[in-house]
């Protein structure tokens, strides 16, 4: 078909008229493939393939092939093929280059209408003759853009007129596919075979069962069912059920096929046009929102009866209003999922009744009614605020505003999320110095935009990941989340946020369905639903392509499919941008093409999505790559203007064409001059691109939208919450308890370990010795338990641990649901191991007496126990492998052992030492309500058997007495017998005959004392600076303190 085009130049004048004889026209800055091209120094608002025209069914369309400025058809932005008429003007670009339709050929061709049947067909229907007066069939345009544009409204039908022509749905897309008449019966729509209205498997846009249509109360109902993608009506997506008027275009999902709702009819009353409005009171409903523009001197002006518009304030990105509308005779307006709301806003994260809208007086406060993910005024979390006209309210992935007539605008920012990064530099200390890793680094990531970080190792890319995500925020510079500083809102903008780090963030333990369950449970609003839980899982499984692996535990899947399950737990909360690192890293060719698809499709989806990369074969699905070589940028812009501007054949060539003069250099200057001659390198790389035409497309012009931008800080985190904190507790605890209850080897290696020492200590201890080992052995084996059982259940899961960090995790609720599962494991072998030896007692097979039948004794076990565990927890925190964690478990044990007390009184350095161990003070505390008297001194019970000297002490004390009784007696007794011989004696001197004396027996000296065989009634020592109460107060204490301490080394590591 012939078209005649003229170039409007300066001040109106019309350049020559061109004539083309062709039915596709591609408009752009490459001269070689577009039929029109313009000079790129003198346009650079006009991107390399810009527009095509194209002739289609005897009209000439013209199609935007997502510029970066956009094209408009008489001043007016076009997003979807726009149908022409001669004297119209476009431009190609704001500011850009302007083209004036002077005459086209025109066709008049035309077909027949279908013969309408009362109920949904889900065959096609053979057509019937048609008049020679209907248009031709809905067109299908190649390559239609994602989004689409309604047809104009007609004026309010008389309310006299009849409905009888029945409504229809045509397939705008498919113009051979008949239409579909509504009745009575509710239409599904999908891509499931069982859908009234199933699309092909290749409509991946579509969800299995997307939408449905009933009619209600006279009307025809359009509903989302959860779908991933959404559903959209004229251009705009649905948050709640709308009602259908004639000549709406229904489009499931962007870029998906779309649908014209036909019943003259049934045409929209004023000011109804735009989806969203239509789920407002009439008595709420509101004309117009006028928005002060902050980059300009002047007002945006939305009109409810008009097409959807995007705003676009200054450097703001697009955000869709979803609609407008006023208090009316209302004092307040709920906001929330469920359309019991004023405003009805779709997304499980927002709660049924999230929020409210107060008029007070002359001011509008916002009042949070206890959601589970808050409401944002400019990024800061509150509870109730006054807001102006300036703020902006967020919920979800919607913003509320309010203009000078005070009424309240509704904004869908999904699928309209843009990345500024200003200056990003990132700074380490090192031995050597500072070491920088990213230098300055300006780049603007459009909505939507598939975009690849490529590099040599070492270049930046996973730290400039991090820096623009959040995880590791930059030395200096700005990362603008549409318009927002992401480092100081990152507590409201965190939702918006998917990131897939290289490590798997998932518990291989779990099935993928229970994986994503679980992951639902913690980021979603705490009133959604079961069924809603299933049907969005459902929706991801679709998604990723694991439908069929749904039960299958994750441990079982291949490398390609545990990448998918890491992505599909991202993709539970629907974020606008996902992060990846290295997501095809270790996988095959083949599966990393299909990986590589995948992102794409969810690009395609109305996402943004931004991965690092090594792999080069798949570079060409990019929209964009950003090329870096020691933290600089080098390039910025289309794959294929990457390998122009490097001079590289290929993409495998890419890297060695960057380091191709620091190689020369090394060949000809030797090794010691590499980093030296990179770093040169690299700043002329950085030098050479900051002259290009794509630095200024892609780097220049839309940094210099944004504007002034604040010195970047670090926000302050908000709270859960009592209610969000025990919710989350519980959700944790289950996940854990179901992790650890999967690995039932290692359960049963746990709880076999109890008996068998039980067992050991029984053989060992036998029946006469003195009972501190088996004492020492509750005490010891309490505190090994809780230790090995803890010391690595931190570390292991630490990529789970920090995504969910990231998001909303509680540190009291995350430590809290180790100690609660790890202390029902500790308490069970505790059990195990304190019972068999009791009942060695009671059977007086092994004595181990205590008070109540040795219920102290395990409690103190118990609590024993819990310090091992908070003793490991910490351990787990510190590390940073698990290998480190296992090495240091003995050498936390090792001090138990020697400290304790087993080897007898301590005196000295150990004396004071033993007072920090945990064990010495549950040892002592076992052999205190043993009932058991000592063998030392140390602790002997005044009252006691041994009359508090202890059994050594009154062996030696009694065998003192009978010495000293022995010895006192033996004198008596040599005294008495020499003065009976002095008697003798004298009496012989004296001339006398006396009788020989008689001497009395000696005294009877009696055996000593010994130690006896049978110590078992006997402990050696009891601490004398510790008592059974003060010991169970220091063993709670070393808990508590030992549990914040953890707390406080994850807050040092934290993201944040």
């Amino acid at each position: 078909m012939k078209i005649i085009l003229a170039e409007i130049g300066i001040g109106g004048v019309e350049a020559d008229e061109r004539s083309f004889d062709l039915n596709l026209i591609r408009i752009g800055r490459i001269a070689g493939e577009c039929e029109i091209a313009f000079d790129s120094e003198l346009y650079p608002m006009v991107s390399r393939k810009h527009a095509e025209l194209r002739s289609d069914s005897g009209k000439w369309f013209l199609i935007d092939l997502n510029s970066s400025y956009g094209t408009y058809v008489d001043e007016v932005r076009i997003s979807v093929p726009t149908p022409l008429r001669a004297g119209q003007t476009i431009r190609f670009g704001e500011d850009g280059p302007l083209l004036r339709v002077v005459w086209f050929e025109v066709l008049n061709e035309s077909i027949p209408p279908v013969v309408p049947t009362p109920e949904p067909v889900r065959q096609p229907i053979p057509p019937a003759p048609k008049p020679v007066d209907q248009p031709l069939n809905p067109i299908e345009i190649p390559k239609a853009p994602a989004e689409i544009k309604p047809v104009p409204s007609v004026q309010a039908a008389d309310p006299s007129a009849r409905q009888d022509a029945a409504a229809k749905l045509e397939f705008v897309d498919e113009s051979s596919r008949p239409a579909v008449i509504l009745g009575t019966n509710a239409v599904s729509v999908g891509r499931d075979p069982s859908c009234d209205i199933s699309f092909t498997a290749d409509k991946i846009m579509v969800s299995r069962k997307h939408a449905i249509i009933r009619l209600d109360g006279g009307k025809f109902i359009l509903e989302d069912n959860g779908s991933f993608n959404g559903t959209f009506v004229n251009d705009q997506r649905i948050a709640a059920a709308v009602p259908l008027y004639h000549d709406d275009g229904i489009q499931f999902g962007i870029g998906g096929p779309v649908l014209r709702f036909n019943s003259p009819s049934r045409v929209a009353p004023e000011g109804l046009n735009l989806a969203g409005q239509r789920s407002v009171a009439i008595s709420n409903l509101a004309g117009q929102f006028d928005l002060p523009d902050a980059a300009k001197p002047k007002t945006m002006v939305f009109r409810v009866d008009k097409t959807p518009q995007s705003m676009k304030t200054g450097g703001d990105t697009s955000a869709q209003l979803l609609m407008s509308l006023t208090f009316g005779d209302k004092k307040e307006l709920s906001i929330g999922r469920t359309e019991a709301n004023d405003i009805t806003l779709d997304g499980l994260q927002i709660s049924g009744r999230h929020a409210r809208l107060l008029r007070s007086g002359k001011d509008i406060v916002v009042d949070d009614l206890g959601s589970t993910n808050g409401v944002f005024v400019n990024g800061i979390r509150v509870s109730r605020q006054s807001i102006s006209v300036s703020d902006k309210v967020q919920i979800g992935s919607f913003e509320l505003r309010i203009d000078s007539a005070g009424n309240i605008g509704v904004f869908d920012t999904r699928s309209k999320t843009r990345i500024d990064a200003v200056n990003v530099t990132k700074d380490v200390r090192t031995k050597s110095g500072t070491l920088r890793l990213l230098d300055e680094i300006s780049l603007t990531i459009q909505p939507n935009e598939f975009v690849g970080l490529l590099g040599p190792s070492g270049a930046g890319k996973s730290t400039l990941m991090d820096a623009m995500n959040g995880m590791r925020p930059a030395s200096s510079g700005n990362v603008l989340i549409n318009n927002l500083d992401l480092y100081r809102h990152l507590d409201s903008l965190k939702q918006a946020i998917g990131y897939v780090p290289q490590d798997d963030i998932i518990h291989r333990e779990l099935t993928v369905y229970r994986t994503l369950y679980y992951v639902a449970k913690l980021r979603l609003s705490r009133d959604v639903s079961a069924a809603e839980i299933d049907q969005t899982i459902d929706e991801v499984l679709d998604v990723t392509g694991l439908a069929d692996r749904r039960d299958v535990p994750v441990s079982q899947l291949s490398g390609g499919q545990r990448k998918r399950v890491s992505i599909a737990v991202e993709l539970i909360t629907k974020p606008s941008i996902i992060f990846l690192d290295e997501p095809t890293s270790g996988l095959d060719p083949g599966t990393e093409e299909k990986i590589m698809k995948l992102f794409r499709q969810i690009a395609e989806s109305g996402r943004t999505v931004i991965l690092t990369t090594h792999a080069m074969e798949n570079v060409k699905l990019f929209d964009k790559v950003v090329v870096l070589m020691r933290g600089r940028l080098v390039f910025y812009g289309p794959p294929q203007d990457a390998l122009k501007h490097l001079g590289a054949a290929n993409f495998k060539e890419l890297f060695d064409k960057l380091e191709e003069p620091v190689n020369a250099g090394v060949r000809q200057h030797g090794e010691h001059v590499r980093r030296e001659l990179t770093e040169k390198t690299a700043d002329q790389w950085k030098t050479r691109y900051a002259a290009t035409p794509q630095y200024a497309e892609f780097v220049a012009a839309p940094q210099r939208s944004i504007g002034a931008v604040q010195a970047g800080g670090i926000g302050r985190r908000s709270s859960l919450g009592l209610s969000g904190a025990f919710r989350q507790w519980i959700t944790l605890s289950r996940r854990y308890f179901e992790v650890l209850l999967k690995d039932k080897l290692n359960l049963f290696i746990l709880f076999v370990q109890a008996p068998l020492i039980a067992i050991l200590t029984f053989f060992v201890l036998g029946n006469n010795l003195p009972r501190d080992l088996a004492y020492f052995v509750l005490a010891l084996v309490a505190v090994w338990f809780g230790t090995s059982v803890a010391a690595r259940e931190i570390i292991r899961e630490r990529p789970v641990y920090g995504r969910e960090r990231m998001v909303n995790l509680g540190l009291i609720p995350y430590v809290g649901s180790k100690l609660l599962i790890l202390g029902i494991i500790v308490s069970v072998q505790c059990l195990m191991l304190f019972v068999p030896l009791k009942f060695f007692d009671l059977t007086r097979l092994m004595p181990m007496p205590g008070d109540l039948a040795g219920i102290p004794q395990l409690w103190t076990m118990l609590v024993t126990g819990a310090v091992g565990i908070a003793l490991g927890l910490l351990i787990s925190a510190i590390v940073k492998t698990s290998e480190m964690a296992t090495s240091l478990v003995p050498l936390i044990l090792i001090p138990q052992i020697l400290l304790s007390g087993i080897f007898g009184v301590p005196s000295g350095l150990s004396k004071p030492a033993s007072m920090l161990v945990p064990a010495a003070w549950s040892f002592d505390t076992m052999k205190r309500f043993s009932t058991l008297d000592t063998l030392e001194p140390e602790g002997a019970e005044p009252k006691g058997k041994t009359a508090g000297q202890g059994l050594y002490k009154q062996i030696e004390t009694d065998n003192d007495k009978i010495i000293a009784d022995s010895r006192k007696n033996l004198e008596d007794y040599k005294k008495s017998s020499e003065d009976k011989l002095k008697t003798f004696e004298d009496q012989m001197r004296q001339g006398r005959s006396p009788s020989m004396p008689k001497l009395d027996e000696p005294p009877a000296i009696p055996p000593a004392k010994k130690l006896p065989k049978d110590l078992s009634n006997y402990i050696t020592f009891l601490h004398p600076w510790m008592n059974e109460i003060v010991n169970q107060i220091v063993l709670m204490l070393m808990f508590g303190i030992l549990v914040i301490a953890t707390l406080i080394v994850l807050r040092l590591k934290d993201i944040r």
